[in-house]
């Protein structure tokens, strides 16, 4: 089981309430396939920085840029499928400390565009004990749909449904925080992540809510509209739940592979 539980309750994540989908496991466990492949003499068409490499910011830089059209493609040859969208079965959001007073529960939620992300910028410090990787996007456009589940209060106002729902993310600068350790496995050194912080910060969220109020239009549509209106407000008070929730996500997708693969043959 994993639980994590944010200090103010804003986000609590547990094994009934954020679930890989049947697609995302399976391509996580093709990916290992590959890796085993890999290690036994063919090579991942990815580019390897390393450690040792002067210039391994730059490097660092180029290779997840290049990796996000990769896995987009996805990789036939190793029977992996593509990232495009990313797939979690289910994501609890919990209440915040203001504007929001209902707790967000959705399933078969989609995530799309992540792999168009630019990479602007990375900080990394790869050495023989130490691992710490800083890396800043952009994204012009994340978009999330699922099936949402509200009952509860936003601006003080009820609000309660069950549908489909959208919501897109614009303008999108993100900064992720990988800090691994270092262990030991029958004689090899491996990596495991122990943090991995996300924070987004979006130029302009809109929401798009279906089926609000048991499908009364005019409420629903007067709703969105007042979402939309006070995006900022709204996103602020649940931003820290969203970013750990995705950092869970992530953080467990990555480390079955760090955990696979020996130190010495990443970096």
């Amino acid at each position: 089981m994993m639980v994590i539980t944010h200090a103010s309750k804003v986000c609590v994540i547990k094994s009934t309430a954020v679930h890989f989908s049947r697609k995302t496991m399976k391509t996580a466990v093709l990916l290992l396939t590959c890796v085993t492949v890999a290690v036994r003499g063919l090579d991942l068409p990815f580019q390897k920085c390393e450690r040792s490499t002067p210039n391994l910011n730059e490097c660092m830089k180029s290779a997840i840029q290049d990796a996000l059209p990769i896995l987009k493609r996805g990789l036939p040859e190793f029977q992996f499928e593509s990232i495009e969208p990313i797939r979690i079965e289910s994501l609890t959001i919990g209440e915040g400390k203001g504007a929001v007073h209902v707790v967000q529960n959705y399933k078969n939620v989609e995530i799309h565009n992540v792999q168009t992300a630019k990479v602007e910028r990375v900080d990394a410090v790869i050495t023989d004990d130490e691992f710490k990787v800083v890396a800043d996007l952009t994204i012009k456009d994340v978009h999330m749909n699922a099936q949402y589940s509200l009952n509860g209060n936003i601006l003080m106002l009820p609000i309660n449904g069950e549908g489909d729902c959208a919501v897109d993310l614009e303008d999108l600068k993100a900064t992720f925080t990988m800090i691994g350790e270092m262990f030991e496995k029958d004689g090899k050194k491996y990596m495991e992540l122990k943090t991995f912080n996300v924070s987004l910060v979006p130029g302009l969220v809109e929401f798009n809510f279906e089926n609000l109020f048991s499908g009364e239009r005019q409420l629903g549509d007067e709703m969105n509209k007042l979402l939309n209106e006070n995006w900022r407000k709204i996103y602020l008070d649940v931003r820290a739940a969203y970013e750990e929730a995705l950092g869970a996500v992530f953080k467990s997708i990555a480390n079955l592979i760090f955990k696979k693969i020996p130190y010495d043959e990443m970096f």
